[in-house]
């Protein structure tokens, strides 16, 4: 088959009662949802088939994407203690995803937008709701074109070794947009992707937000109407926050979060515009694992990772579940066969920090190279696994 066919969905995931939010500590940060919601949350779906497979991307706002809890390393720096992070979807939800559009459960791929201002949980009652857009998405598959445009944004930078602004160590600000369009030339869907922290909102941290991506996209979605759905993908953001954000900005800073929310927005709409034409098909997917080792003071001696790739004709969307240092996003792109390549970082489970071996050596320290479970050693396991999986795509 030649034809691309898909269809997108959006659900809304506003919490309706009082739920601890993940991002910076559970058990201090609980919202009311009658006082404390600024904006919604949706999750986004993508089902796509080409014919030969289906493909199901997920795109939830919220922190993290794991099904079972995971004992971060203290912040600190302290060996023995540990963050406990606890499972945001209930165990076996990607499986049930999988099973509403008839496909293997590595075929779903689940991202995070990564706002620290959702909940640290969504229970059955909302996961059901994305199971429910898969399902009717399944149903209504039109045939879709392609166009992607990649070009840099000006809403990241890097935040080592404070967690703050600092332009003295380089990042990759690319900006990727995919839109998907029917026969008529009409958007019915997009996927953005970069890299950036979402964690503008502070003063005080209680309250729930897509942050700036989530309004981004949504801006998006409003301007093109329709029906249109737009994916927010988070990149390789281990170390790169918002731009000029210090974290000790005085007072609320939600009016901040807006206007870079509209910010990147008008990034992504000149983007979309001058968006051309791939091929959308063929549809690949692949996937690994890698046994990444830890470092003196972790519970265990290594953390089993997953890879996740899928080919949407010249588009390549790689995915890990630790929240990557964004130096390796220039060694994936040089690995991949294809034009587009978009790294995602939080995706299909939660496993911690990955630095960069430059990172491990910088002397730069700070509270992600203090949380990390893993030694130096793991940089290049993790490099030589990635290349393996992307040596498995052609360009044809």
């Amino acid at each position: 088959m030649s034809t691309l066919y898909g269809a997108f969905r959006k659900v809304k995931m506003t919490p309706e009662e009082p739920t601890p939010l993940q991002g910076y500590d559970p058990n201090a940060y609980i919202a009311d949802p009658a006082t404390d919601v600024l904006d919604d949350l949706y999750a986004r779906v993508i089902v796509l088939d080409d014919g030969a497979r289906r493909n199901v991307l997920v795109s939830v706002d919220c922190c993290l994407t794991n099904e079972t809890t995971f004992q971060a390393a203290d912040p600190g720096g302290k060996p023995l203690i540990y963050r406990h992070l606890l499972m945001t979807f209930p165990e076996g939800t990607r499986r049930q995803w999988a099973a509403e559009a008839g496909i293997d459960e590595l075929d779903v791929s689940v991202h995070a937008t990564h706002t620290h201002s959702a909940p640290e949980h969504f229970a059955a009652k909302y996961t059901n709701r994305i199971a429910g857009a898969i399902r009717e998405a399944a149903a209504d598959l039109k045939p879709l074109r392609l166009r992607i445009a990649a070009g840099d944004t000006a809403v990241s930078s890097n935040r080592r070794p404070r967690l703050s602004h600092n332009e003295a160590l380089p990042i990759d600000k690319t900006l990727t947009v995919a839109v998907f369009e029917d026969e008529a030339g009409c958007p019915v869907g997009g996927i953005v992707n970069c890299a950036v922290h979402p964690t503008l909102l502070v003063n005080p941290f209680h309250r729930v937000s897509a942050e700036f991506v989530g309004l981004a996209v949504k801006r998006w979605e409003e301007a093109v109407g329709g029906g249109f759905a737009a994916l927010f993908v988070q990149g390789f953001s281990g170390d790169v926050g918002p731009y000029g954000h210090n974290r000790s900005e005085p007072g609320d800073s939600y009016p901040w979060v807006q206007r870079l929310g509209e910010q990147f927005y008008a990034e992504i709409d000149r983007l979309a515009a001058r968006a051309e034409r791939a091929a959308a098909v063929p549809l690949v997917c692949a996937s690994s694992s890698v046994r990444l080792p830890t470092k003196a003071g972790y519970f265990k001696p290594e953390i089993a990772v997953s890879l996740h790739a899928l080919r949407i004709g010249e588009l390549l969307l790689f995915s890990v579940p630790a929240e990557v240092f964004n130096g390796y996003t220039g060694f994936v792109r040089s690995f991949s066969p294809l034009p587009f390549t978009m790294c995602a970082g939080i995706s299909n489970g939660y496993c911690g920090y990955l630095p960069t071996a430059q990172a491990f050596n910088d002397g730069l320290g700070g509270y992600e190279m203090n949380t990390t479970p893993y030694r130096e050693e793991a940089s290049g396991l993790f490099a030589e696994a990635a290349k393996r999986l992307l040596g498995q795509f052609d360009r044809t």
